[in-house]
């Protein structure tokens, strides 16, 4: 693939996900995504683009509490993170590790925001299938000495077709010793 047909891609999915989300300010830091409120918290160096934001805004990014927005390369980039109380909340994603996250992940110096999701939708855990969990059993291997060792069986080469080797392992009738 060149650089012209990648491009081409690019710039029909910007004009897919145009009409996707619709940004509508409040005030100067309360806004709507679709009619979903957030605040916006913190902006260093006019990070916050509200048009920008609804373009690369998904709908993954309403279970977080807090979302973060850095530029880098002419980019926005998001990230979500969790506050104590929400049920899905983890140490590596929660609302402590934000200013980690920004001095370690993102560029040196590089404009940022952070905004608060006043309506945290907590997605619904789907059961496929059956309604009762699956229990799954593990196969116990049986504890059998090996074929040489066992007296009641033996085993013989027997050749395949395509010169491949099988093995047959034979009862051995009683009284019968090899």
């Amino acid at each position: 693939m060149n650089r012209a047909k990648i491009q081409d891609y690019i710039d029909r999915r910007e004009e897919q996900r145009s009409d996707l989300y619709h940004f509508t300010a409040q005030d100067h830091t309360h806004f709507t995504l679709n009619g979903h409120p957030y605040e916006l918290v913190k902006e260093y160096r006019d990070g916050f683009n509200g048009l920008e934001l609804a373009k690369r805004f998904s709908n993954i990014l309403s279970k977080y509490d807090y979302i973060v927005g850095d530029w880098g390369y002419d980019q926005l980039r998001l990230r979500g993170f969790y506050d104590n109380g929400n049920p899905q909340f983890n140490p590596e994603q929660g609302v402590d590790t934000i200013e980690d996250y920004l001095y370690e992940d993102c560029n040196f110096g590089c404009a940022y925001f952070i905004i608060h999701n006043d309506d945290v939708r907590v997605p619904r855990h789907r059961h496929r299938g059956r309604k009762s969990p699956v229990i799954k059993e593990r196969r116990r291997r049986l504890k059998q000495p090996s074929v040489r060792h066992r007296s009641h069986q033996h085993a013989e080469r027997v050749k395949g077709s395509n010169h491949q080797q099988k093995f047959v392992i034979h009862k051995r009738q009683q009284g019968a010793k090899k």
